[in-house]
C-alpha cells in the first residue's frame, strides 16, 4: 500500500475549520461542525469538492490493484483486509467529510436560494454513495446522518436502496439547477472552472452521465430498465460528450501547500521510487498488440534503459529472473496470441522495469531503476529515452489530475451498453470513438511537444485505431467484442481503479488479466467492512470474505480471477 505523505492542497485551512471529529461509532454530525446559523456554504461546498479528490485517490488506489492498474504485494485476503489503509480512508472521508458536510450544508443552501450550491452537493453525495456501494455492498444509509440525538449505531441498507437513493438525489440536483436564475448566487468550481455560473452545463451532463453508470451497473440484474433509461438519457445528448466535459480534478505545482498529485508527491518529490508499474500494464502497452500503444511513453516513464545481464546483479535486483514460468501464465485461448509477461519485460531490453502482480517476494534495492508514473495522469515526466533518475523538478511537476469521469470513459460504457442491450447507439462507433478520445486526451497533455522526439503523430494514432477497430470487426461472438471493449477501455482508464473495478466484475474484461503470481486467492468481489466501523458499530457485522457480490453483481462465484 502507498505511504500517504502530507499531500493537503491549498484547501488545508479548509480542513482545519471543518475539523471534523465524527467517529464510525454513531456517525452523527459533530457537535465542533458549525451550527446551520454560522455555516458558510461557500467554504463549506469548497471543503466537500476536495474531500471528493480525497475519497476517489483512496478509492481508486484498491480498485486499480485489484484489476492491475496499480501493482499489489500480497495475495487479495492480506492486501485487502479489513485494515486496510485506503479502504478505511474513503470510509471516514465518505461518511465524515462528504456525506454530513451536504447534510449540513442543504438546509442552508435552500434557505438562502443557493440552487447551484445544491445541485453540486447532491451530485457529489449520489457519487459517494454509488461508490460505496460498489465497494462494499450494504452500507448504512437511512439510519446514518441524522445529526445529535439520532440513531447511535445505524444498521446497513441494502446496496440497491441506496443506489436508487443517489439516483433520486441525482433527479434532486437536476431540479435544483432548473430553478437557477440570474439571482442565484455563485460558487468557486473546483473542477470545472472558478466561474460556476458558465459550468452548470457541465454538472448537469455530469449527473446524467452518473445516471447512466447507475443504469449500466444493473443492467445484469434489470437489462430491460436498464436499456429504457440508458436510451432516454441518450435521447437528451445531455451526457458527456468532450473533452471539455471531462470531470477530473486537476493538481497544481505548489510546495508549500502542496498541491501537487499525490502520486507525484510520493515519487518525484522524494526522488525515490515507492512504486512497481505492473508488468501486465507495461505488457499491454508494450507489446500485446506487436507495436507501442501511442500511450506508453506518457503513462509510464523509465528510469534506465536496459536491465542488468549478470546473474549476480539478478539475483539481487530480479531474483525471478531464473524461475520456471508459472502454467497459470500460458495464453488462454485464441484471442491471446501473445503470451503473459513473467517477471520482467526482458524481451524489449529497454528498461521496463516493474513486478507482476501480487508478487510478494521481498523489496530489492532497484528504486533508481524502477519504472514509474510518466506525464499523464500524474504530471511527472515524458519519456523520451533519457533514463534519468526522476526528482522533484521533473515534467509537470505534478501538475496532473484524478481522471474522475472522461469522455472516453462514456463512451466505451456506450459501447457496453450497445453490444449487451441493444440501446440506440452503435457499439463500433461508440468503441472507436472511445479509442481516439482517450489517445487525444493523452497526447495532448504534454505541453511543447515540440520539445521532444518520441511524442504519438496523428498517423499513430490512426495506426493504433484502425488496429483496434480491425480486431473488433473480425470478432465473431459478444464476448470477443466486450474483451476488446473491455481492454480498451481498461487501457484508457489509467488513473481511475473505481470504473476498472466495476468493469472486471460486470463483464470479465480484459479477459486476459495476469494471475496472481502465487495462487489465485479470492478476487473481492466486495471489500470487507473497515474494522474502524465493525469495531464501533454494534449494528455492522464484518461479512465472511471477499467473495460477496454487490446487488447488481450475479455473475457466477468463479467468473473472474
Amino acid at each position: 500500500m502507498k505511504i500517504k505523505n502530507n499531500k493537503l492542497y491549498w484547501l488545508l485551512g479548509l480542513i482545519l475549520v471543518f475539523s471534523c471529529e465524527t467517529t464510525e461509532l454513531d456517525l452523527l454530525v459533530d457537535p465542533n461542525v458549525p451550527t446551520p446559523e454560522a455555516l458558510d456554504p461557500d467554504t463549506n461546498l469548497n471543503f466537500i469538492q476536495f474531500q471528493l479528490a480525497e475519497f476517489f485517490e483512496d478509492a481508486t488506489e484498491s480498485g486499480a490493484e485489484a484489476v492491475r492498474l496499480e501493482y499489489m504485494f500480497n495475495t487479495y485476503e492480506i492486501n485487502f483486509n479489513n485494515t486496510n489503509a485506503s479502504n478505511s480512508g474513503m470510509w471516514s472521508t465518505a461518511y465524515t467529510n462528504i456525506l454530513n458536510e451536504v447534510e449540513a450544508l442543504i438546509p442552508v443552501a435552500t434557505t438562502s436560494g443557493r440552487s447551484r450550491h445544491l445541485g453540486v452537493a447532491r451530485i457529489i453525495r449520489a457519487y459517494t454513495m454509488m461508490t460505496m456501494v460498489d465497494y462494499f455492498g450494504d452500507v448504512p444509509y437511512s439510519e446514518a446522518l441524522q445529526g445529535n440525538g439520532g440513531i447511535i449505531f445505524p444498521a446497513v441498507d441494502n446496496g440497491a436502496d441506496v443506489y436508487d437513493a443517489a439516483l433520486a438525489e441525482l433527479d434532486l440536483a437536476l431540479a435544483d439547477f432548473a430553478n437557477i436564475d440570474g439571482n442565484t448566487p455563485t460558487f468557486n468550481d473546483l473542477y470545472y472552472g472558478e466561474d460556476s455560473s458558465n459550468s452548470m452545463a457541465n454538472w448537469t451532463k455530469l449527473a446524467n452521465t452518473l445516471k447512466f453508470k447507475y443504469y449500466l451497473n444493473r443492467r445484469l440484474i434489470d437489462p430491460t430498465g436498464s436499456a429504457a433509461g440508458i436510451n432516454a438519457l441518450l435521447a437528451t445528448g445531455d451526457i458527456i460528450t468532450t473533452s471539455s466535459e471531462d470531470f477530473k480534478w486537476a493538481s497544481g505545482t505548489s510546495i508549500n501547500p502542496q498541491s501537487r498529485h499525490p502520486y507525484f508527491v510520493e515519487e518525484y518529490l522524494a526522488a525515490n521510487t515507492g512504486e512497481y508499474i505492473p508488468n501486465y500494464l507495461m505488457w499491454a502497452l508494450a507489446e500485446e498488440k506487436g507495436f507501442e500503444d501511442p500511450r506508453l511513453r506518457y503513462y509510464v516513464y523509465r528510469q534506465v534503459n536496459s536491465f542488468p545481464t549478470d546473474p549476480a546483479t539478478l539475483d539481487n535486483e530480479i531474483s525471478c529472473w531464473n524461475d520456471p514460468r508459472p502454467t497459470t501464465y500460458d495464453p488462454i485461448d485464441a484471442m491471446q496470441a501473445v503470451p503473459l509477461p513473467f517477471c520482467s519485460l526482458f524481451g524489449r531490453g529497454d528498461g521496463y522495469w516493474g513486478r507482476d502482480h501480487a508478487n510478494r517476494e521481498g523489496i530489492p534495492p532497484d528504486n533508481n531503476k524502477r519504472s514509474t508514473f510518466g506525464v499523464y495522469p500524474v504530471g511527472g515526466r515524458f519519456d523520451d529515452n533519457d533514463a534519468d533518475t526522476i526528482n522533484d523538478n521533473d515534467g509537470l511537476q505534478g501538475a496532473g489530475i484524478w481522471p474522475i469521469m472522461m469522455d472516453s470513459f462514456v463512451y466505451f460504457m456506450r459501447a457496453e451498453a450497445a453490444l449487451y442491450l441493444g440501446t440506440s447507439d452503435d457499439a463500433a462507433a461508440m468503441l472507436e470513438q472511445g479509442v481516439r478520445s482517450s489517445l487525444n486526451t493523452v497526447t495532448s497533455f504534454l505541453p511543447n511537444p515540440g520539445d521532444f522526439t518520441n511524442t504519438a503523430s496523428a498517423t499513430d494514432i490512426d495506426d493504433y485505431v484502425a488496429n483496434v477497430m480491425t480486431s473488433y470487426m473480425a470478432a465473431s461472438t459478444d464476448a470477443e467484442r466486450m474483451d476488446i471493449i473491455g481492454k480498451e477501455y481498461w487501457i484508457a482508464m489509467y488513473g481511475n481503479g473505481v470504473e476498472g473495478y466495476n468493469l472486471y466484475r460486470r463483464t470479465g474484461a480484459p479477459g486476459n488479466l495476469q494471475p496472481t503470481l502465487l495462487g489465485t486467492g479470492t478476487f473481492p468481489r466486495s471489500f470487507l467492512y473497515p474494522n474502524i466501523t465493525v469495531d464501533r458499530n454494534i449494528n455492522i457485522s464484518q461479512k465472511p470474505g471477499l467473495a460477496v457480490q454487490v446487488f447488481w453483481d450475479n455473475n457466477p462465484a468463479e467468473f473472474i480471477q
